[in-house]
């Protein structure tokens, strides 16, 4: 348990930083956007269509899908640590959403190519936190595919800049976020949360 206070104290001062990244840096912000810029223009059918579809592996939609699989394949513990990633993931980007409400890309140029919607502050990227925290938590249980997971969440997080809902800067914290929730994820205590979980679902059928 003290090991898990030290990450949480590392997320805050983490989180902290990054408040004075966004506030204080002007430098940092325009570099971000121009990297957005350069790869908003590299285009063709195939891309396009590639990373509109694999995208969708960040959506909560997708992670609900997976917790729920592994559920009934009886990979418990996998499913419920993904459940705690999920729902810190969604406690972290509430309040940072609310923290940053930085304009989407659409919001402040009229002229790139928008291949998908969404809504909400851009800063960070949900879709880049949730599928690296996946991908550190599926890496850990099946370890021979880590890289896999890996490659697909560094696609999943530069297709949200390609189909230009997200800049460079939303994905890359985007990312590390996920990474540190994953990491805690599977350190929290879950064993007696897995076992009232799998009593319920017992009685309830």
């Amino acid at each position: 348990m003290e090991r898990v206070k030290k990450i949480f104290s590392g997320l805050v001062l983490y989180e902290i930083f990054l408040i004075l990244l966004m506030v204080f840096s002007n430098y940092v912000l325009t570099l971000d956007k121009n990297i957005f810029l350069f790869i908003n223009k590299i285009s063709n059918p195939f891309l396009d269509l590639f990373f509109i579809s694999i995208t969708f592996i960040g959506s909560t939609i997708f992670w609900i899908l997976l917790i729920i699989i592994f559920w009934f394949e009886k990979k418990r513990e996998i499913s419920v640590r993904l459940i705690f990633s999920l729902i810190m993931d969604s406690v972290l980007l509430v309040f940072l959403k609310w923290s940053f409400v930085r304009p989407r890309p659409s919001d402040r140029f009229s002229d790139i190519e928008v291949l998908s919607s969404d809504i909400g502050s851009s800063f960070p990227s949900g879709h880049s936190e949730r599928v690296f925290s996946g991908a550190v938590i599926l890496g850990h249980f099946h370890k021979k595919l880590r890289y896999l997971f890996f490659l697909l969440a560094f696609l999943v997080s530069f297709s949200r800049i390609y189909i230009g809902v997200h800049y460079p800067l939303d994905s890359l914290i985007g990312a590390l976020n996920g990474i540190i929730v994953g990491y805690l994820a599977l350190l929290l205590p879950t064993k007696k949360i897995q076992k009232k979980l799998e009593k319920f679902w017992k009685s309830s059928k």
